[in-house]
């Protein structure tokens, strides 16, 4: 990184910023830091550090805030998929801007997965641009600033631990890769296997209709977190809402005997899926996440219902952003 800043530096501290706030797995902050604690070796100024820092970030965030405002839901639930755990993905994001509102952007730079996916959030819930790039700028100026200002106060001992890292070797380093590597591997083994597990056990749309035509006495229950409840406006007729952090207090809303079909707006059903877990261990037995959630049953046309528009969900959304 060093050789790096030396030979390329604000070019290379841009890049950095920039493809973080893209998504993708390039940790900028400690580039950052390193540059503000040997800027004056590597002959860099602290304040135009921080100006392409802030450039950079906020460059990638409007890219992600401009997609969700034009493509809406689809562009969260793309990013969401490639996390390790896109159903928490989603739902976070979401339980934080129902709780702080765009607010949530002044720390979602420190919140692991929360500072790609807010963005697009944001401009899904068709936040101003003005109000979505005052209130970035102010998160950018705390990341970038709060990087800068360690990197700088600890200089001395930012320049020993890269002495200690360098004696370490390549050997260290590698044992280092490796471990990251082998667990991020035991991760994507475990998700295939749910993953395998959960194509087995899902009911098509067509086929929940034509069961649901037959007379069938089917429960359906919408697993969607507030925000998307309100927000989306309509739930599949005759689904009861259960949101998923009340799902222990509220299963037994859910009638018994009853074959049960579970939906969310999460990729590859995966809080449905666990939910029908939940709920076979609970007892109830006929359980199968819909396979593509109300998405694909609203795309084939079949049956829904309004639901409130003036919700909890989006109030207070729109007073915490005031």
């Amino acid at each position: 990184m060093v050789h790096i800043l030396r030979q390329y530096g604000y070019s290379f501290i841009f890049l950095a910023a920039f493809a973080e706030n893209l998504g993708l797995p390039i940790p900028s902050y400690p580039v950052m830091l390193v540059a503000a604690a040997l800027a004056a070796p590597l002959h860099l100024r602290l304040p135009l550090i921080f100006m392409v820092c802030v450039v950079a970030a906020l460059g990638g965030d409007g890219v992600w805030y401009q997609l969700g405002r034009s493509k809406g839901r689809p562009i969260l639930r793309r990013l969401c998929s490639l996390s390790l755990s896109p159903d928490s993905c989603v739902h976070r994001t979401e339980h934080t801007f129902q709780r702080y509102g765009i607010k949530s952007l002044l720390v979602a730079k420190f919140v692991p997965g929360l500072n790609t996916v807010a963005p697009p959030l944001a401009g899904m819930l068709k936040i101003s641009p003005l109000r979505f790039i005052a209130v970035d700028l102010a998160g950018i100026a705390l990341w970038a600033g709060s990087a800068i200002a360690v990197g700088w106060a600890f200089r001395s001992e930012v320049e020993w631990v890269l002495e200690w890292i360098s004696a370490f070797g390549r050997t260290g380093v590698l044992i280092l890769v490796v471990l990251l590597v082998g667990w991020l591997l035991l991760k994507w083994v475990e998700r295939r296997q749910f993953y395998r597990m959960l194509e087995r056990s899902r009911i098509s749309a067509p086929e929940l209709k034509e069961r649901l035509e037959r007379g069938e006495a089917i429960a359906i229950v919408d697993l969607r977190g507030d925000l998307s409840y309100h927000a989306d406006g309509v739930k599949v007729a005759g689904a009861i809402w259960i949101p998923p952090h009340d799902f222990e207090e509220r299963y037994t809303e859910i009638p018994s005997g009853r074959p049960v079909v579970m939906y969310c707006n999460c990729p590859n059903e995966a809080t449905a899926a666990r939910m029908a877990r939940l709920l076979v261990e609970k007892g109830y037995h006929e359980v199968w996440p819909l396979l593509g959630g109300l998405d694909g049953w609203k795309e084939l046309g079949y049956p829904t219902e309004a639901v409130d528009s003036k919700a909890p969900g989006l109030t207070a959304i729109a007073a915490a952003s005031s």
